[in-house]
C-alpha cells in the first residue's frame, strides 16, 4: 500500500470516528430518563433518526430523498420514537441493499394525518411478498438472514403504546416498502386498549 493509499484510509477512518463521536453524542442528549413526554419537532426528529444512518446510506450508493412539510409540534417520548424511526430508515437501507434494482432510493415523509402528525418510510428495495405483510410486525419474524425478528414488533408495540400506529404496505417482491408511522399530537389522544 503506497502512501496516498494510507493517507486516504486515515481520513475515511477519521470520518468514521467523528461520526460515531456524533451518534453518541446524540444518544446521550435522547438517553434521559425513559418515559419522559416532551414537546419536540417532528421534521428535528427524522433528521435526527436519519443522521444515524446516513453514513451508511451513502455508502451504499442508496439515495436519500427528504419530502417534509409543516407539521404541528406533538407531544411525545422522543427517545421511544427516535428508535421505531431509526430501525425503519435501517431496515429500508437493507431492502435497498439486498434488491436488483439499479437506482436504490429511500424517500422519508413528513406530513400532517388525521391523527396528528405522519411519517413514512418508503424504499424502492426487495419488497414484502403478500403473506408476509400480516406477519411483519409479529414477535420473532424475520426475512433477514441476520435479522431477530424484534425491531418491527418492538416498534409496533411502541406505537401503539404512544397512542399512535405503525403499518406496511408493499407490492410484493422487488417492489419496495412503505412503512408509516402516526402518531397523536399529544399523548391524551392516545388509544387505551
Amino acid at each position: 500500500m503506497d502512501q496516498e493509499q494510507v493517507l486516504a484510509e486515515l481520513a475515511e477512518l477519521k470520518n468514521g470516528i467523528d461520526h460515531i463521536k456524533d451518534i453518541v453524542a446524540m444518544q446521550q442528549d435522547y438517553a434521559r430518563l425513559g418515559g419522559v413526554a416532551d414537546v419536540i419537532n417532528v421534521t428535528s426528529l427524522v433528521e435526527d433518526s436519519l443522521r444515524f444512518n446516513e453514513a451508511a446510506l451513502t455508502r451504499h450508493g442508496i439515495a436519500l430523498r427528504r419530502e417534509f412539510e409543516d407539521v404541528p409540534t406533538i407531544v411525545v417520548d422522543k427517545h421511544r420514537v427516535l428508535q421505531i424511526l431509526v430501525n425503519l430508515i435501517r431496515n429500508a437501507k437493507q431492502a435497498c441493499e439486498e434488491s436488483d434494482c439499479a437506482e436504490k432510493m429511500v424517500t422519508v415523509r413528513v406530513t400532517t394525518s388525521g391523527l396528528g402528525v405522519q411519517v413514512s418510510v418508503r424504499d424502492n428495495g426487495v419488497g414484502i411478498l403478500a403473506e408476509n405483510l400480516t406477519r411483519i410486525f409479529s414477535h420473532g419474524f424475520t426475512t433477514k438472514k441476520q435479522g431477530h425478528g424484534f425491531g418491527l414488533h418492538s416498534g409496533a408495540l411502541t406505537a401503539r403504546e404512544l397512542g399512535g400506529e405503525l403499518r406496511v404496505e408493499s407490492g410484493g417482491c422487488e417492489q419496495g416498502a412503505i412503512f408509516t408511522l402516526d402518531l397523536p399530537l399529544t399523548p391524551a389522544q392516545a388509544g387505551h386498549g
